[in-house]
């Protein structure tokens, strides 16, 4: 009895100790709520924070305020890779949730630069964006979106009336669901009824690849600016349809931190943004001190975080006229934790994250009028200067690749970029831009100062510390020609119709239906998945690996490298079956076919010579799991399953040893460390390559290839200090950032007949820099066949001492080992899956790798 007794006080206690807080714990003081809203406790049948909230219990949640409360109405804007709703519940007064369209246009006509004077402030509804949880395992933000959701519901002060009336808020509870359904379930399968604070816990350490990252393990708050993911391009249509005054954005750090708000590092900030966007940002982070200083918070400002990447949450409004919030909270990553500051429960997150989502909104209700002002006069600006630039237009357009042409029009026409159709020839900057295939970009629009974030080169900073990446100029991510126009009468001369949607190509057949073959080339982007589908329906295909000029009654043309033809002959599907095979992957991907009446050249190769190289189906496999980088891994996903459309097999790296390689012709190396990898595998891969599989590796890969005497590859040293520069310490973090390259683009030389440079054009090729690794050029020339530049920087921070490093550089390596290929990409090529100019270098490794000969 007396060690029951024991048993029954130590449970209590325990129980005492990690008790959660009821509603009441979070809620102001002292304000009535309506009874008829149901708590987030009594939905739940639990306090909030002891377990973590599931993606669909926070959606039926909405669902359930938006029915009980006559002042929100509950909205799908898009959905995830896995298909989960994302959803905003937008809330203001009773009687303005009839009229939010009007109340939506009368808050933009206050923005639009063609009004003489703003409008009455009385008349402009002011807009609020709260935006919780990008990163999906950093959930307290979207607990407190509970609690919001009931606060604005449920509380009935004066005060809470008074904002609604002229107030739209726009509630977003999950940006990231795939990634916050991966850390909910990993936290819920270890939930303990008696808590283990205890750092080593398993339940803080999240199986690979952790749920920070959206379906492909994609930082989504990286992506506002290249709206690669469903999630982010319906979130931007939804900023540009509202054009909130203010948006936060609700993140955690480490779990040894207090708590962050902005303004950020000064120095920092992204100098197209006005100043007084730091201002208002300052004046409303009186309010964060003020309600942090009433529950007694620590917190923070002006330090380790920047505004200089448009492509996040918090910064993405600043270049379109808002106001952009971030909060940064010690992340827990389970519902107790010990920590610096003592022991820690998700619940004291979570009431940190709603007490600054009040602070939010008060401060922008108070500081509406200037809100309001600042918004009205920033597109009127934006237009002043947009005038005084020297730049009056750009013109772009690849002539050669439809695709990725209106991919870039696509891009410019989301963040509300106004283009036109191109109305006669150009002549500019060594390039032809011709009507039908090039589109005019005005610089004098509301949105200068995004065309400048997305077209400027920059080369100059005034700190080269940076929180994300110094550039991101989109022509030269998609490898894409532009021209400028310096002289406004121009203008009206090239000036064409506005484009509304993108053209993406419609592929046709040109000559019907042959008997000897047809061809196509490796222009376009979307070649590799027609090749594809042809390869995967039975068909023999062959490329091009010498030039050749085509003659036939109809056609006379020239036709480079990588050209693939497909023979009628020997192949499983009789004429006729392969011609609607044709058409069909000619409308499906865009791609153009040329049918073919004969197979004699009046130049070049002949259709039938043995420079047509047959081409294998690819079967790919790649390693995932422990020790590689997630997020490069999903880049290489993504862009097979969604761009190519040719399946990866996803092999975890503890198991490599284990799996049998001959089903594959293609491997693929993620950056990362491979120590995970046993022996065993690293002998079955060395055997598969040397009889005759393409082994593709990335980064740290190469090294690992290296010590496995798999390639001989070399690396410089880092670069040595500045000896004549003399740090205080406050400024020894300076020392170690100044030889780092944070993400800059530099030029590289292609040699266009290699194999991985099928389908360029342009001996000049744009790359993606990170990090300071640089390998040594080896003895073959055309075993490297792209090289950085002697003089390589196009835009971003790059030390005077990595310059000499980098130059003449190789940007990939190949060594031939047995019969097999191995090809070593030094940089991350496919950089976000933005950065197209480069992607191509993969596919071509992945159909052509077998192709290429020493």
């Amino acid at each position: 009895m007396k060690n029951l007794y024991l048993s029954l006080l130590v449970i209590f206690s325990c129980t005492a100790v990690y008790s959660q807080m009821p509603v009441d714990y979070y809620l102001p003081a002292n304000e009535p709520y309506n009874p008829e809203i149901t708590t987030p406790e009594e939905f739940l049948g639990y306090p909030p924070g002891e377990f973590h909230v599931t993606h669909d219990q926070l959606v039926r949640y909405m669902e359930t305020i938006a029915a009980e409360s006559d002042r929100a109405v509950l909205q799908e804007y898009a959905r995830s890779h896995e298909l989960r709703p994302l959803v905003q519940l937008i809330f203001s007064a009773p009687q303005n949730i009839p009229r939010l369209e009007e109340m939506r246009k009368k808050h933009l006509a206050n923005a639009d630069p063609g009004n003489a004077s703003p409008l009455p402030p009385e008349e402009v509804p002011l807009v609020v964006r709260l935006g919780y949880g990008v990163h999906g395992n950093e959930s307290s933000a979207s607990h407190a979106a509970m609690l919001t959701a009931y606060y604005l519901a449920a509380a009935e002060s004066p005060q809470i009336r008074e904002m609604l009336d002229n107030t739209v808020i726009l509630l977003d509870p999950c940006l990231n669901p795939d990634g916050y359904t991966r850390h909910t379930t990993w936290v819920n399968i270890h939930h303990s009824l008696v808590p283990s604070p205890d750092p080593a816990s398993r339940q803080f350490r999240e199986a690979w690849p952790g749920g920070r990252t959206n379906h492909y393990w994609f930082d989504l708050n990286r992506d506002y600016l290249l709206l690669v993911h469903p999630e982010s391009r319906g979130r931007v249509e939804q900023f540009h349809r509202w054009k909130p005054n203010v948006v936060t954005d609700h993140h955690e750090m480490g779990a040894g931190s207090t708590f962050y708000f902005q303004p950020g590092v000064p120095e920092r900030n992204n100098p197209v943004t006005p100043a007084e966007n730091e201002e208002l940002t300052r004046m409303i982070a009186a309010y964060h001190a003020r309600a942090l200083d009433s529950i007694g918070s620590l917190y923070y400002s002006e330090e380790v975080f920047d505004d200089f990447y448009y492509g996040k949450g918090s910064s993405y409004p600043d270049v379109n006229g808002s106001v952009g919030i971030l909060f940064e909270q010690a992340g827990f990553r389970g519902t107790w934790r010990e920590t610096d500051y003592g022991l820690k429960p998700l619940a004291f997150a979570i009431r940190n994250q709603f007490t600054v989502t009040l602070s939010t909104l008060r401060g922008a209700h108070e500081l509406r009028n200037e809100l309001l002002d600042y918004q009205y006069r920033f597109s009127r600006e934006a237009l002043d200067l947009a005038r005084r630039d020297p730049i009056k237009a750009r013109i772009v357009g690849d002539q050669y690749n439809p695709t990725r042409t209106a991919h870039f029009i696509d891009l410019l026409l989301r963040h509300q970029i106004r283009v036109y159709r191109l109305k006669e020839e150009v002549r500019a900057g060594g390039q032809v831009f011709t009507p039908g295939h090039a589109f005019v970009v005005p610089t004098e629009q509301e949105q200068y100062r995004m065309i400048r974030g997305l077209f400027e080169t920059i080369t100059e900073f005034s700190d080269t510390t940076f929180y994300d990446i110094s550039t991101w100029t989109m022509p030269l991510a998609f490898n894409m020609p532009v021209a400028e126009l310096r002289n406004s009468k121009d203008l009206d001369r090239y000036l064409g119709e506005p484009v509304t949607s993108p053209d993406f190509p419609q592929g046709k057949v040109k000559g019907g239906k042959s008997r000897y073959g047809y061809l196509f080339t490796w222009d376009d982007d979307r070649a590799p998945r027609a090749l594809y589908i042809l390869q995967e329906a039975g068909l023999q295909t062959r490329v091009a690996t010498s030039p050749f000029r085509y003659r036939d009654r109809q056609t006379d043309r020239e036709f480079g490298h990588g050209s693939i033809m497909v023979h009628i002959q020997d192949q499983p599907m009789n004429p006729d079956e392969i011609y609607k095979l044709i058409q069909r992957v000619a409308s499906e991907t865009g791609v153009d076919f040329l049918s073919l009446e004969t197979g004699l050249t009046p130049r070049g190769i002949d259709l039938g010579s043995g420079s047509f190289r047959f081409l294998e189906k690819p079967s790919v496999m790649m390693l995932v799991g422990n020790g590689i980088r997630s997020q490069e891994a999903g880049e290489i996903w993504y862009h097979f399953d969604q761009h190519d459309q040719v399946p990866v097999t996803l092999v975890d790296i503890g198991q490599a040893g284990q799996t049998g390689l001959s089903r594959y012709n293609t491997i693929i190396l993620p950056e990362g460390s491979y120590r995970n990898a046993d022996n065993g595998f690293a002998e079955n891969l060395a055997g598969w390559i040397r009889n005759g599989g393409t082994l593709i590796a990335f980064g740290q890969a190469g090294r690992w290839l290296a010590e496995k005497e798999m390639i001989r590859l070399e690396y410089k040293s880092p670069p040595a200090g500045d000896t004549t520069r003399r740090y205080t310490y406050s400024e020894r973090s300076r020392s170690y950032t100044v030889n780092n390259i944070p993400g800059s683009i530099l030029q590289a030389r292609a040699d266009l007949t290699h194999p991985l440079l099928y389908g360029y054009r342009r001996p000049s090729l744009p790359v993606f820099k990170e990090g300071s690794t640089v390998a040594v050029p080896g003895p073959v020339p055309w075993a490297e066949p792209l090289r950085f530049s002697s003089t390589p920087l196009l835009s971003g921070y790059v030390s005077k001492e990595n310059l000499k490093r980098l130059a003449e550089a190789p940007v990939l390596s190949i060594r031939r080992l047995g019969r097999g290929n191995i090809i070593v990409f030094h940089e991350d090529i496919l950089f976000r899956e933005i950065w197209h100019g480069t992607s191509r270098l993969l596919s071509n490794a992945v159909f052509f790798g077998k192709v290429i000969s020493f």
